[in-house]
């Protein structure tokens, strides 16, 4: 079953843009049929699947998946939820909730004796205590991970743990450690045959001998990591050492044959959608371009490869276009752009890496090695020695060049431009806030006089209609005539039809469910009212919203849902609305998505009233609002809003 959804899934991806609804029946219908235990293996599978084409729908399809596990029982597909559900987090880089998600794995299988799983574990766990820094845990789960292997005689994946326990050692730079390990790791491969894990080794061994200046050796190793990665037809790995040896060739000066490097290993990016590594292969092309002089280009690619690492918040690759960006503007003399740039590294820089990495890890090497290796102790008190005074030189180092970048860019220009700069940064923050203040006014003024209007339609024009009405049925029963007595009653009609009339659309200004019960009846109400007769379906899911929302939040978003229901009623002509409400600890995400007829959102921003009331009513609660949509192939609304 597992192997059949996965090849189902595979097909739908490559053709995702032509094939979304007829996937989404197909879904739908394979999760109906399926059993309890089938639909959790089955839930895991899209939630593995999806973490690269939409992070928030894969978290769904994982949670969705945990829970039907917990329900029926099911600790082994709970183990699986939660390992899944990590691997999303840290594409997220959401680094601490994913090792949550890992401890409760870690948990569930320790208790189950699944001693795989368990090292597979330890092996997520210290990838993610790499990426954060940690080191010292980082090397004590992939030795952890390294020892179970071993017992378990798993070849294949002692060449992973000695492969990722080398990359920890790079990342101290002890290179000639890390070689060691890497070419232990290599051995186990080819022994194998594991021809993708051979290819891995080689561009991992590339790496080193690129942080060691041996370039033309590096090369050599990318050449062989090549020509491997695309005999098993891994894309992903192609395109990562083909910016590689990119970056090579642009430091040595053949920027041409950089170019040539990095467009191949681009294209491959966009083709995997892989927005990360896009936005990486984009600002060195930015820096090749700038070699080359080309500053247009440069700023081209540098803006776009910046905007895409905002979007999805890496940090890194946002540093690395700021500082790009500010060495493009100083060498085409824009000295102010150039100092904006700079300032805009340093902040990032110094809100990110707050304290240096400074940690000691040779104890817990001492302690798995001597279990293997009696006679190295000696060397790894050496070695120790060794990596204190590489981890000071290279921190030397680092401040240097740091120093030199900042002092070329900016010494010549912060003198003069300090103080315009502070002014000019109050004045804008000045107008935003009384922008905001404004727009606020506005939307409060319209919601006290829709609830001013609301109160005098129910209590007012409602209450009178009310009255003539039990009036007209005593003035009407008086009447006995056949014809009178008819056109009686169809005046009875209207008149009820009329009080139905001022109650509905007093309901619509301001409805009771939101005031008494919250914003998820509300959303049910507005659903059953508007489609509820029309033979549109539709469907509502929501999580985490066991309590209310703050107050300007739920009306803020029941305004919003109103106009985007409003919308698809009135242009889009869908025959299927999906509704979807998140809550997590820091945000609220609001997802509406119908397979209507879409529209060009760029022909339409700022002309419709619409819309742009949807987009006033998400800024004045400081949300973020996204479309994806395609005209004749249905629209997707997501707005996101923090909760502070």
């Amino acid at each position: 079953m597992k192997q059949k959804v996965i090849l189902l899934l595979t097909a739908v991806f490559i053709f995702f843009g032509l094939n979304a609804n007829q996937f989404s029946d197909s879904l739908e219908h394979r999760l109906s049929a399926a059993d309890d235990t089938s639909r959790v293996k089955m839930l895991c599978d899209l939630c593995w699947e999806y973490r690269y084409v939409s992070a928030d729908s894969a978290i769904l399809f994982g949670k969705r998946a945990l829970k039907l596990a917990g329900n029926i029982n099911y600790p082994k597909g709970e183990a699986q939820s939660y390992n899944d559900l990590g691997i999303v987090y840290i594409g997220n880089g959401e680094f601490q909730l994913a090792l949550e998600y890992f401890d409760n794995a870690l948990e569930i299988r320790k208790k189950l004796g699944d001693t795989a799983g368990i090292a597979s574990l330890y092996n997520k766990m210290g990838i993610v205590h790499q990426k954060q820094g940690n080191l010292k845990l980082a090397l004590e789960n992939q030795i952890d991970a390294l020892r179970i292997y071993e017992q378990l005689h798993q070849d294949l994946w002692i060449g992973y743990s000695l492969n990722n326990i080398a990359i920890v050692h790079q990342n101290l730079g002890n290179l000639e450690k890390s070689l060691e390990y890497h070419f232990e790791a290599l051995e186990y491969r080819k022994k194998m045959n594991d021809l993708y894990g051979e290819g891995g080794s080689y561009g991992n061994i590339a790496n080193v001998y690129v942080k060691l200046g041996d370039t033309a050796t590096a090369i050599g190793y990318y050449e062989k990591s090549l020509s491997l990665l695309r005999q098993v037809e891994d894309a992903e790995a192609v395109s990562v050492q083909l910016s590689n040896m990119g970056n090579i060739y642009a430091a040595r000066g053949e920027n041409e044959t950089a170019l040539k490097l990095l467009n191949e290993s681009l294209q491959i990016r966009e083709k995997l959608g892989e927005r990360k590594g896009i936005s990486s292969t984009l600002i060195k092309l930015g820096d090749v371009f700038i070699n080359l002089r080309e500053y247009d280009k440069a700023e081209h690619s540098l803006r776009k490869g910046l905007a895409i690492a905002k979007q999805i918040d890496v940090v890194e690759e946002e540093m690395g276009a700021y500082i790009t960006l500010a060495k493009m503007f100083a060498l085409s003399n824009h000295l102010d752009s150039a100092f904006k740039y700079t300032n805009k590294y340093i902040a990032t820089k110094d809100s990110v890496y707050e304290r240096r990495l400074e940690q000691q890890i040779v104890d817990v090497q001492e302690k798995y090695e001597t279990e293997k290796r009696q006679k190295e102790i000696e060397l790894l008190r050496k070695e120790k020695e060794l990596t204190e005074i590489g981890m000071k030189q290279r921190k030397t180092e680092i401040g240097m060049l740091i120093f030199l970048i900042i002092s070329l860019v900016g010494a010549g220009i912060f003198v003069f431009y300090r103080r315009k700069q502070l002014q000019q940064a109050a004045m804008d923050t000045a107008a935003i806030r009384h922008g905001e203040t404004q727009l606020k006014a506005v939307l409060e003024g319209q919601e006290q006089e829709r609830r001013r209007i609301a109160r005098e339609l129910h209590d007012g024009v409602g209450q009178t209609l009310s009255g003539i009405k039990l009036n007209w049925e005593l003035i009407s029963g008086t009447f006995k005539t056949t014809q009178k007595a008819s056109q009686l009653e169809k005046m009875s009609h209207m008149l009820d039809d009329a009080v139905i009339e001022v109650r509905s659309i007093s309901h619509q200004m301001m409805p009771k469910e939101l005031e008494q019960f919250g914003l998820v009846p509300t959303i049910r109400s507005i659903l059953l009212f508007s489609f509820g007769n029309t033979g549109v379906q539709y469907e509502f899911e929501e999580t985490g919203m066991e309590n209310r929302l703050p107050q300007t939040v739920e009306l803020g978003l029941f305004r919003i849902f109103q106009e985007l229901i409003a919308n698809i009623l009135k242009h889009a002509g869908a025959s299927k609305v999906s509704v979807q409400l998140v809550r997590r600890s820091s945000q609220v995400m609001l997802m509406v998505e119908d397979n209507g007829k879409g529209f060009e959102y760029n022909q339409h921003t700022g002309s419709g009233i619409g819309l742009m009331n949807i987009e006033s009513r998400v800024k004045a609660i400081h949300g973020k609002l996204n479309y994806e949509t395609v005209k004749g192939k249905g629209t997707i609304a997501t707005i996101r809003i923090p909760l502070t």
